[in-house]
C-alpha cells in the first residue's frame, strides 16, 4: 500500500506540474499575441507614406507652410480614398528621386517612366499627362519642323527631367539647371537657345516672371508622367492607391480637376 501511495502521490506531483507548465505556456503565448497584435496595430496605425515633389506651377506649389496645385489636390482626394495617411514635402527633383529609391516609405511626383528607371520603383499611374514643347528668344525664330532640326542647338532642361535626360540619351545638346524656372532667365539671356518645357508649367512661369516667349517653336513629346514608390512599399499600399487613382479617372474626378487648372485631357 505504501509503495502504491507514493507510485499515485509522484504522479499527482507530476499532473500538478504538468497543468501548471501548459497553463504558462498558454498565458505566455497569449500574451504573446496579444502583445504582437497591440505592437501590429500600433505600427499599421503610424505607419505613413513620406511623398517627395518639386515646385512647378500651376501642378505643385509651396507658399509659406502652404501647398496648393493640381497634383496637390489629386494627392489629397487620391490618399482620401485609401486608409493611408502621407506627409508632403518639396525638394529639388533630382535630390527626391535618389532619395526616394534609397529610403523604404518613399514616393516621389511627377517622375517620367523611362527604361532606365524602369526597375528601380514601383508606380502609380498616371498622376499626369504633359506635353513638351521647345522655346526659344522672343527675339529669335529658330524654324523647327521635327526634333531633328535642334541638333545643332543648345537645350535647357532641369535636373532629374524626364526630357531632359530623352533628350541626352539622344545625343541632343542640353544644359541642365537645378530647377525648370532658371531657364527662363538663360534663355533670355541667351545663354541657351533653346528651353525644353512642360507648356502648361512653361505658360504659368513666364507669366509669373513676366518673361514672354510666345508659343513654343515645336512640341515633341507626349508623356504619362507617375508616382515613384520605393520598392520596399507594400504591395498593398501600392494597390490601393491605384485602385483609387483608376476610381478618380472612371468617376471623372481627373477630368473636372484638370479643368479646374485649364489642362484638358
Amino acid at each position: 500500500m505504501c509503495g502504491n501511495s507514493r507510485n499515485w502521490a509522484i504522479k499527482g506531483v507530476r499532473s500538478a506540474i504538468a497543468n501548471s507548465c501548459s497553463k504558462l505556456c498558454s498565458a505566455l503565448l497569449l500574451g504573446g499575441g496579444i502583445l504582437c497584435a497591440i505592437l501590429t496595430s500600433t505600427s499599421l496605425q503610424a505607419e505613413t507614406i513620406e511623398v517627395l515633389t518639386y515646385e512647378e506651377s500651376p501642378f505643385a506649389v509651396k507658399v509659406g507652410k502652404t501647398h496648393h496645385g493640381l497634383l496637390v489636390d489629386m494627392l489629397k482626394e487620391m490618399f482620401s480614398r485609401t486608409s493611408l495617411d502621407y506627409n508632403l514635402r518639396f525638394i529639388p527633383l533630382k535630390r527626391a528621386i535618389i532619395t526616394t529609391e534609397r529610403t523604404p516609405g518613399y514616393c516621389v511626383l511627377p517622375v517620367a517612366r523611362s527604361q532606365e528607371r524602369e526597375a528601380h520603383f514601383r508606380w502609380i499611374s498616371p498622376v499626369l499627362v504633359s506635353r513638351y514643347g521647345l522655346f526659344s528668344r522672343s527675339n529669335q525664330t529658330i524654324p523647327l519642323t521635327s526634333l531633328s532640326d535642334a541638333k545643332s542647338y543648345k537645350i535647357g532642361s532641369f535636373l532629374g527631367s524626364g526630357i531632359g535626360e530623352y533628350l541626352i540619351d539622344l545625343g541632343y545638346d542640353v544644359e541642365l539647371a537645378s530647377v525648370s524656372a532658371q531657364n527662363l532667365r538663360k534663355l533670355k539671356r541667351a545663354r541657351i537657345d533653346l528651353w525644353a518645357a512642360e507648356l502648361v508649367s512653361a505658360q504659368e512661369q513666364m507669366q509669373k516672371q513676366a518673361i514672354n516667349f510666345g508659343v513654343p517653336e515645336l512640341i515633341f513629346y507626349t508623356s504619362l508622367r507617375a508616382m515613384a514608390c520605393n520598392k520596399e512599399i507594400p504591395r498593398d499600399q501600392t494597390l490601393a492607391l491605384e485602385n483609387a487613382l483608376k476610381s478618380m479617372y472612371r468617376d471623372g474626378y481627373m477630368s473636372r480637376l484638370y479643368l479646374e487648372y485649364g489642362v484638358k485631357i
